[in-house]
């Protein structure tokens, strides 16, 4: 009886054209499916970068380390199914670019083959190209060396100062020595480390100026494969610049007795000024110049004729520092 039930239930269903035609559609839509994904076009696309990988298995052995391939990116270009090499699907972390070293055995530059495969092993697209196949590599044992910064400041204009009321002194760098890494061969030929900042000049006040910083051999070429620290996007060069004033002096006091120390001695001098180069930023602040230290205890009641020279001034620039100054500071009687 149960099977009877089933036959007549199938034969009703196959007399139900409705149910014929969503099945046609089913078997109709399977059957598409099917031709789509195993008769689909391959598609190309590119995969953009893929970092570089250096093999160090062949140069460690030999105490060498790979130069000027820190960052290294490549484009490869794939071929295969959409479904397999889509957007959606593929990405650079899919995929192993290897720069070859097998052959590397002394130091120097290589031109290294690039051999790119996907990580996965059971891939089945292709890799079609990539957007180079070779890399130069340096390959030597590692160097690291001390070495102090040249200055050059280029002036577009005619002078450097706006007029002769200023003046400067030797351009500081952001730092007076660099340390150099990199191949041994190219740490050794340094002879120069330059750093050069451009200014269209006429200057009136200090002024640093962002720097570039240039590492070059005894005939001046430039080395190559080098890491600097500080580095060099962050070198900076001051350009002192002084204003040339008059200005009275004065002198500091060592071993001040205690009753003295809110009432100090009138300081006076001869000549009454002198000419001095002053920070351009600092001259509305400064009422003299001192140019030394007196220690008090060697004073003597009445006036103090003392003898000094302008080579101690700290605050500012002597025109001429060898100038002869009597220093002329007057203390009181002590009453009995």
């Amino acid at each position: 009886m149960p099977s009877n039930t089933k036959k007549l239930s199938f034969d009703n269903l196959l007399k139900d054209k409705r149910a014929i035609l969503v099945i046609s559609f089913i078997f109709a839509f399977v059957a598409w499916l099917a031709i789509a994904v195993t008769q689909a076009p391959e598609v190309e696309r590119v995969i953009e970068n893929v970092k570089v990988n250096i093999d160090d298995s062949v140069p460690s052995q030999l105490g060498y380390e790979a130069f000027g391939v820190d960052e290294l990116y490549v484009d490869i270009t794939v071929r295969g199914k959409r479904y397999l090499v889509g957007d959606n699907v593929l990405s650079a972390k899919d995929f192993e670019v290897t720069a070859v070293t097998s052959h590397v055995d002394a130091p120097g530059i290589y031109s290294l083959q690039l051999k790119a495969t996907p990580k996965n092993a059971d891939a089945t697209y292709s890799i079609v190209s990539k957007s180079m196949d070779n890399v130069e590599v340096y390959f030597d044992t590692p160097r690291t060396a001390e070495f102090l910064v040249e200055t050059n400041v280029e002036c577009q204009s005619e002078n450097l100062l706006a007029s002769d009321d200023y003046m400067t002194s030797d351009p500081i760098p952001s730092s007076e020595k660099i340390t150099i890494t990199g191949p041994a061969t190219e740490v050794e030929k340094v002879q120069h480390v330059v750093a050069t900042a451009q200014t269209k000049g006429n200057l009136k006040a200090t002024e640093t100026l962002q720097a570039y910083l240039t590492v070059a051999d005894a005939y001046g070429a430039e080395i190559k494969y080098l890491t600097l620290t500080p580095s060099a996007e962050n070198f900076t060069i001051t350009i002192p610049v002084y204003t040339v004033a008059s200005l009275p002096v004065t002198v500091d006091f060592e071993k001040v007795p205690a009753k003295y120390l809110n009432n100090l001695p009138a300081v006076s001098s001869i000549p009454a000024s002198f000419e001095f180069a002053v920070d351009s930023n600092k001259l509305d602040t400064l009422d003299a110049v001192s140019i030394g230290t007196i220690d008090f205890t060697t004073l003597e009641p009445g006036i103090n004729r003392i003898e000094m020279d302008l080579s101690g001034v700290k605050d500012a620039i002597a025109l001429n520092p060898d100038q002869k100054v009597e220093i002329l500071i007057e203390l009181e009687e002590e009453e009995n």
